[in-house]
Order: C-alpha cells, then sequence, then structure tokens
C-alpha cells in the first residue's frame, strides 16, 4: 500500500511540476521583428557555412540554389496554412455548414500538405545529392539546430492571427 500511495504521489509531483512548465510558456509571444531578425541571420550563417563547407564551388552554388527554394516552399506552406485557417473560421462561423462542407475543406488542404511534404522531401534529397557525407553531416547539423522550422514560419503564421 506505501508503494502505490508512493506511486501516487510522485505522479502528483510530475504533473505539478509538468504544468507549471507548460503555463510558464503561457506568456508573451515572442517579437516578430526580433524572430525574423533571428531568422535571417541563421541564413546568412547558413550561406557562409555552406561556402566554407562544401569544397566545390559549383557543388555550393547548387545548394544555395535548393536552399532557396527550401525557403521558397516554406513560406508557400505558411501562406496555405493561414489560407486554411481563415476558410476553416469562416466554415466554423457558417450555420448552415455541413460536415460535407468541413470534409471538403480538409481534404484539400491534406492533399496541398502532402504535395508539400513530398517538394520537401525532393529538395532535401537534392541537397543530400550536392553534398559529400562529410559536408551533410555538418550542414543538416546546423539545419536542425538554428533553422527550426517553427521558428521559420513565425513571421507568416503571426499574420494569419
Amino acid at each position: 500500500m506505501k508503494t502505490l500511495t508512493g506511486i501516487y504521489a510522485a505522479i502528483a509531483c510530475f504533473l505539478v511540476v509538468v504544468l507549471m512548465a507548460a503555463c510558464a510558456t503561457l506568456g508573451q509571444a515572442p517579437d516578430p521583428a526580433r524572430v525574423q531578425a533571428r531568422i535571417e541571420e541563421s541564413r546568412k550563417q547558413e550561406i557562409e557555412l555552406v561556402r566554407a563547407t562544401v569544397a566545390d564551388p559549383v557543388r555550393a552554388e547548387r545548394f544555395l540554389e535548393l536552399l532557396r527554394e527550401r525557403d521558397r516552399l516554406v513560406e508557400e506552406h505558411v501562406r496555405q496554412l493561414i489560407a486554411h485557417r481563415q476558410k476553416l473560421a469562416a466554415l466554423t462561423e457558417d450555420y448552415d455548414a455541413h460536415r460535407e462542407d468541413f470534409e471538403a475543406l480538409l481534404d484539400d488542404f491534406n492533399r496541398q500538405r502532402k504535395a508539400a511534404q513530398k517538394e520537401t522531401v525532393d529538395v532535401v534529397a537534392a541537397m543530400k545529392e550536392a553534398t559529400t557525407a562529410d559536408e551533410w553531416k555538418i550542414i543538416s547539423r546546423f539545419q536542425l539546430k538554428r533553422l527550426d522550422t517553427r521558428k521559420l514560419v513565425y513571421g507568416g503564421a503571426a499574420q494569419g492571427g
């Protein structure tokens, strides 16, 4: 019985700690201008890293083209998310909207999402082809640390409400 009580106490303490941490993140949203400045700085650093890491100038330029394509895809997807959010809000407000309307909207969004995912995978595969394994290891490590997609889209998502 003591073991069970101890387990309940531990679970309760864990939940309190987790909930406190979750509530702490509910503060003010970060300043979009500062976030955008950090994004731009990370992009500049990424370009410098690519030029310093990819030995062949032709491959480096190809990789930089792919970075521009990646950024274009991210921005396009953000626009699609904002448009979807607006359409969903309008449909939700419409008392006469039917389940089929919601399903059609979600089907359309899912088609767009799948296409965006495929394009993203294609760009990443092309990036890998433009680099050696050692070059990719360095660049991908930077991308994972500094170019978090959630941070990249902050500016565009903030415009969507």
